[in-house]
């Protein structure tokens, strides 16, 4: 009987488990930072004409908490390695014109705004939906973040780049309102982009960037007025190297064969991906290697592996954090069958490989 209780004990722990994590979070941040006109910004929740004329607005990101079976209250920012002020270097054209620090605020606007308002995350939390602890009526419950000069927009100039040159923009958790064990009321951490939460309620250790995908990294500089150039890619495989099958016999590392260069241009940030697909020339999903001698027609079958993983063949891999500039990763073989190879006849071997690369834009 004291083992039964102990089964349905941990059966009703672990259904708690799984109703703590129906809120859940995602975050998207812009991968093309601009400046317009406050009543030209425009996203799926703002609308235009939000913001005035007089302000010069660059969209940040987006935030949307999503509520299954259970309530959102009171959610808030919790952010982390931010400071003030956020000083844009460029044209202005007051002051004596020239090159002049002027300064920017971060804002918000939410499923719930009236308007768009400030948010002063160097000084710790920030409610995004007020103080109310009754549940949000709105599901999912979202949040758009934006720059906002503190300057009149008619003294900055179309076309010119404006640089962040003093200020740091850290990263983010959230929480909502919930109870504990007791029945008080305690903050809860919401799992943002799959974040993994400790156990015992502290932040998750992996805060989420508010520009791009990595804290810390360099933020471009921003156009005023221009829309997003259209990213290129260049593709090439180079340092095709020749290799013995020994060392690509199961058991042993995969041996490298060549490198994989995707050059982005126009690109910002490092949170770029593609889809890169490698065909073997039998168009299967495995790969062989073929006598130099057509006439043979004994083949040895080998694994591709990219990225550190094996490779099937047809099958779209997702490659991500591409940078602007040159990106590269290694092509490797292994996994032959040493029986299978030193059944072969002797000769040359080889195999053709067609690779394609597609935006995920």
């Amino acid at each position: 009987m004291r083992k039964r209780t102990f089964l349905v004990m941990a059966f009703i722990m672990f259904v708690l488990a799984l109703l703590h994590a129906d809120i859940t979070a995602t975050y998207s941040p812009q991968s093309y930072l601009v400046f317009k006109l406050g009543p030209d910004i425009s996203t799926t929740l703002t609308p235009s004409n939000t913001f005035a004329s007089n302000k010069l607005v660059a969209h940040i990101g987006t935030l949307e908490i999503t509520a299954v079976d259970e309530g959102l209250m009171r959610p808030y920012l919790v952010p982390t390695g931010f400071d003030r002020p956020y000083m844009f270097r460029g044209q202005f054209n007051t002051w004596g014109g020239g090159i002049h620090d002027t300064e920017f605020y971060v804002y918000a606007y939410t499923s719930l705004s009236s308007s768009p308002f400030p948010l002063w995350l160097e000084n710790g939390s920030e409610a995004l939906a007020g103080y109310s602890n009754t549940v949000i009526g709105v599901n999912p419950f979202v949040v758009d973040f934006f720059f906002v000069s503190h300057h009149d927009a008619q003294y900055y100039e179309p076309g010119e780049l404006y640089e962040l040159v003093e200020g740091t923009l850290g990263g983010f958790n959230v929480t909502k309102l919930g109870y504990n064990d007791k029945g008080k009321w305690i903050h809860v951490y919401i799992p943002v982009n799959n974040q993994e939460l400790p156990e015992d309620g502290s932040p998750p250790v992996e805060p989420i960037p508010i520009i791009g995908n990595v804290l810390g990294a360099p933020i471009p500089s921003i156009p005023y007025g221009d829309n997003p150039p259209q990213i290129l890619y260049d593709l090439s495989i180079v340092d095709v190297a020749s290799f013995s099958l020994e060392q690509a016999y199961s058991g042993n590392p995969p041996v490298p064969i060549a490198i994989c260069q995707l050059t982005l241009q126009n690109a910002n940030g490092t949170d770029n991906a593609v889809q890169i697909t490698f065909t073997s020339s039998l168009s299967l999903s495995s790969f062989y290697l073929h006598h130099a001698d057509s006439s043979i027609m004994h083949v040895i079958p080998y694994t591709l592996y990219f990225l550190g993983e094996p490779v099937i063949g047809g099958e779209p891999i997702s490659w991500e954090s591409l940078g602007n500039g040159l990106n590269e990763e290694a092509i490797s073989v292994g996994n032959i069958n040493p029986l299978h190879a030193e059944s072969a006849p002797e000769g040359p071997y080889s195999d053709t490989i067609i690779v394609e690369v597609e935006s995920t834009l």
